[in-house]
């Protein structure tokens, strides 16, 4: 009996790398993704760059702030950014593009949907096959 079987490879880019330095956006969106399926199982094998693994400890990036969850106590400490405001993939009008999920180490006020804000934290690593997420920001401060 014959399973089904395929395997496809995304390698999505963004050019915004300074020169000299490495963008953290480009380096995100450098992350390929192996997706495997048969008959019976799925799976996501992703390959992640070293040079962001190595960015992992102080990692900083600039991004547009998208709200994921109600507001509780008038206070935010989970929501994800996106590269370019428009980029929002809840607003419906660029499809899907990258995004990273954000915690903070301390909740604040809440932000205007949209807004630019520079952050540092951990890059953590999501190894699991069983999702597409593969980097996601801890311990997260505002630096702007």
């Amino acid at each position: 009996m014959l399973k089904a079987f395929y395997t496809t490879t995304i390698c999505l880019s963004l050019t915004c790398a300074a020169p000299g330095e490495a963008d953290p956006w480009d380096l995100i969106t450098q992350i390929s993704y192996e997706e495997t399926e048969t008959a019976n199982s799925w799976s996501v094998a992703k390959t992640i760059p070293d040079e962001l693994r190595d960015m992992a400890q102080g990692f900083e990036i600039t991004g547009h702030y998208v709200q994921i969850e109600a507001l509780t106590a008038n206070r935010i400490k989970q929501f994800i950014i996106v590269p370019e405001a428009a980029d929002c993939p809840f607003c419906g009008e660029s499809g899907y593009g990258p995004a990273l999920e954000v915690t903070l180490k301390r909740a604040i006020r809440p932000i205007e949907e949209g807004t630019q804000i520079t952050l540092r934290g951990t890059l953590q690593f999501d190894e699991s096959p069983e999702t597409y997420r593969a980097v996601f920001l801890t311990d997260a401060k505002r630096i702007d």
